[in-house]
């Protein structure tokens, strides 16, 4: 019997891997701070991305799992600034929170206060319970950055990178704690284990990565440092009450000015390092890339339906204080890596956002893209769903990562808080809003052109034209796995297929799809080159 419920589950999770609409789809819309995505029962994804006509202008839209924009709401807000993040509730409710711009603050001279702001919304977009608070001993910049959502509907929200704070509302809204810690530093994550514990992250000046155990009302359980003075702290998975993974990175940022060189000292790593219930270091892996690392865009990891990992993180520019790239990586729950996945056009910078495991099998991650666009924009919001294997339609690049080693030490350090927030009303309406367009970003960015790095030696394809089927020919034998993507004259992605070591040629039947031109992407170790088959 066991051997049977195997089996099914195995042939499931196979149809899954089979079915994966893959996408690369840039958006005619602004998108919130942690661009969050939540995949709906239907396997439609909510996201917080709206068309933004001022700053006083935001919203969350619906897509459809294969990236097409279904529908959206948009609405005018009192002074609210855009949605920082959104979580789910229950199937009919979501939670959101950002900042409410509002009141002189003596601080500032000239400036307004930024209060914590927290509502509710359906699937219909329809708001409800929308409030703002005033931290006890707060100061004027204080707005919610993400939150999460715990077993009995309560929420969990805080500051990130605006200040070292959280609070918790009950299910009804009600407010049950709220704790300003009095340090400098942001809250990075708070997860809930399954006793009803938070596991909260940390960035600390000084004090480097800290995680800490918290019980349900807010009170240290105990509260360590890892990887002082300059560790980062990005994001973590719970295993059960006894063991947590977390993410982040050996080094902080060594200079916020763009235009100032890193030194050569400054090589930080991504690691994932597992503790037990009590904060002990059970294992710590470090990864190194080159270029380096962006650890200034927080790495995400989720868990994939076979229970591997996949995490989610920005490549910078070699030199200097800049993204460069998107970075995708499996690995067991060991932290030994199974693929490595970068993306990138050479003139574009991408910026990083969230991480979504979809129920097909695909992995979804979204942010945004800087550059010149063929449509005269020089940016825009983008999403990509990739397959379970990390491939994509186009600009694909080799990133080797070296896998070592590390040995971090914890030291237990002491917090102390401000308690305490006073409720303030807050206002919204609902407007009017222009439709949002998905675009192709494998035409826009580069017209499915060449990325560079791309190989010099190209296969041969004949006939071409041909009647749908034709040879590749290989200029020598394949000395790694590979593999050839198919796509029509729109983009889209119409098979993939693997190509193994010593391959020297390939019948490819393109008869199905019609008469028309095409393209097929070569992808190995060395890049991937393309080249156009016209079918008569």
């Amino acid at each position: 019997m066991r051997k049977t419920c195997l089996s099914i589950a195995l042939i499931s999770i196979a149809r899954l891997l089979v079915a994966q609409p893959v996408f690369q789809n840039l958006y005619t819309a602004g998108a919130s701070a942690k661009f969050r995505m939540i995949e709906l029962e239907n396997g439609e994804i909510l996201t917080t991305m709206a068309w933004l006509e001022g700053l006083n202008t935001t919203g969350t839209s619906i897509m459809s799992s294969s990236g097409e924009v279904l529908r959206s709401n948009a609405y005018h807000l009192d002074t609210l600034l855009a949605v920082q993040s959104v979580r789910r509730v229950s199937a009919n409710l979501f939670c959101l929170v950002g900042g409410y711009y509002k009141d002189a603050c003596l601080e500032i001279p000239g400036g307004k206060h930024t209060y914590p702001t927290i509502w509710w919304m359906d699937t219909l977009g329809q708001v409800s319970n929308l409030k703002r608070y005033e931290l006890n001993g707060g100061d004027c910049r204080a707005m919610l950055y993400d939150l999460s959502v715990c077993a009995d509907g309560s929420v969990v929200a805080w500051g990130g990178n605006y200040g070292a704070y959280a609070m918790r509302l009950q299910p009804s809204g009600q407010l049950a704690w709220a704790r300003r810690f009095i340090t400098v530093g942001g809250v990075q994550f708070v997860k809930e284990f399954p006793n009803g514990d938070l596991l909260v992250g940390m960035n600390v000046q000084g004090a480097g990565a800290v995680v800490a155990r918290m019980d349900a009302g807010g009170n240290f359980i105990w509260c360590k440092s890892y990887i002082r003075p300059k560790g980062m702290v990005h994001d973590a998975l719970i295993e059960s009450d006894d063991h947590v993974v977390v993410v982040g990175a050996t080094d902080s940022i060594a200079s916020t000015n763009v235009f100032i060189p890193l030194p050569p000292s400054y090589q930080p790593k991504l690691f994932m390092m597992r503790l037990d219930g009590d904060g002990e270091v059970q294992w710590c892996r470090g990864y190194e890339s080159n270029p380096r690392w962006y650890p200034r865009r927080a790495s995400r990891i989720e868990r994939t339906l076979v229970g591997d990992y996949v995490l989610l993180a920005n490549i910078g520019w070699p030199n200097h204080n800049i993204q460069l790239w998107p970075f995708l990586m499996k690995t067991t729950q060991v932290g030994d890596t199974l693929w490595t996945r970068s993306f990138g056009i050479q003139g574009f910078q991408y910026g990083t956002s969230d991480l979504l495991p979809h129920s097909d099998g695909a992995i979804m991650f979204n942010g945004i893209v800087h550059g010149n666009l063929s449509d005269g924009r020089n940016g825009a919001s983008y999403i990509f769903k990739a397959d379970s294997l990390g491939h994509l339609p186009c600009s694909e690049r080799y990133q080797p990562i070296q896998v070592s080693e590390l040995f971090p030490t914890d030291s237990s350090i002491t917090l102390f808080s401000m308690n305490g927030a006073t409720e303030q009303p807050a206002y919204m309406e609902q407007v009017g809003y222009t439709p949002i367009l998905a675009e192709d970003a494998c035409i826009l960015i580069n017209g499915i052109g060449s990325p560079a790095g791309a190989r010099q030696q190209r296969p041969t394809i004949r006939p071409n034209p041909n009647t749908g089927q034709f040879t590749v020919q290989f200029s020598d034998p394949l000395v790694a796995e590979s593999y050839y993507s198919v796509f029509d004259a729109m983009g889209k992605l119409l098979f993939q297929r693997p190509l193994p070591p010593g391959r020297e040629t390939e019948q490819v039947d393109l008869a199905r799809f019609g008469a028309g031109t095409y393209v097929i992407r070569f992808t190995d170790q060395q890049g991937s080159c393309y080249e156009r088959v016209v079918v008569e």
